[in-house]
């Protein structure tokens, strides 16, 4: 298996709103485009038709932010049934969501919260990513995030954490480089290293993006160049994955 079985397009970009006009006036060469999968579930009007003339031109993929996929409130299959209408609708090759949490007690967080890395946490994630993956009936994605803080109960480190959800789960990986290169900062360790000892053979899909730096303080804010640091190591990265598709949000 290479590159999670899934057709590798190369570059894309982030889809927002405010760039509709823009793309359909210029045909950027971009070879697909990531949506927020939530901004446009149930989305009608001005802004829904503008997607469909994009989409009729561009190849699109879902990407979600509030499955909550490490959560232990139940799983909401109202979302998961809008979901899987939406994904056959766009003819999306796959979709992916954050291994974190988002939702505590049925209220949204409204932050993707890292999750501890031990056995109970590792467990109720493989269950419910099982779940996921079957309801969707297309393959399914586990982006890896910013962790500004690492929770205090751990049993493993992260690289062992993410690698047994993937494979007991049998997902696939969405490899944000930038939110490794960050991590390694925050909590000192080598990036290369770390990524090398994931199972690359299920990374499907790589982020890549900028930050802001406000006070001393790193905030993943997405809305800056890549660094050229963050460029290097997606070229070692690449190396060990082979192709795939890449977006730059």
């Amino acid at each position: 298996m290479r590159n999670y079985n899934l057709p590798a397009f190369g570059s894309g970009a982030g889809l927002r709103i405010e760039h509709f006009n823009e793309i359909l006036e210029q045909r950027p060469q971009f070879n697909w485009f990531e949506i927020i999968s939530e901004y446009f579930i149930d989305r009608g009007g001005f802004a829904r038709e503008t997607f469909d003339q994009i989409r009729s031109l561009y190849r699109v993929i879902p990407h979600g932010v509030c499955l909550s996929i490490g959560s232990t409130d139940p799983l909401d299959f109202v979302y998961l049934k809008k979901l899987k209408a939406f994904l056959k609708e766009v003819s999306a090759p796959w979709t992916s969501d954050h291994l974190c949490f988002t939702m505590v007690d049925h209220t949204n967080l409204n932050e993707l919260m890292p999750l501890p890395f031990t056995r109970d946490s590792l467990e109720n994630v493989v269950r419910r990513v099982r779940v996921v993956q079957d309801f969707l009936e297309v393959p399914f994605l586990l982006e890896n995030v910013t962790r500004y803080i690492t929770v205090s109960s751990r049993e493993m480190s992260e690289a062992e954490f993410i690698s047994e959800i993937l494979e007991r789960a049998d997902c696939g990986l969405l490899l944000d480089i930038t939110n490794v290169h960050l991590n390694s900062l925050f909590h000192g360790f080598d990036a290369l290293s770390f990524i090398k000892s994931l199972p690359l053979q299920r990374v499907g899909q790589i982020h890549l993006a900028g930050w802001e730096e406000l006070d001393n303080q790193i905030v993943d804010s997405h809305d800056a160049p890549v660094p050229e640091n963050v460029w290097e190591l997606f070229k070692e990265t690449i190396l060990e994955t082979g192709p795939t598709s890449v977006l730059i949000e």
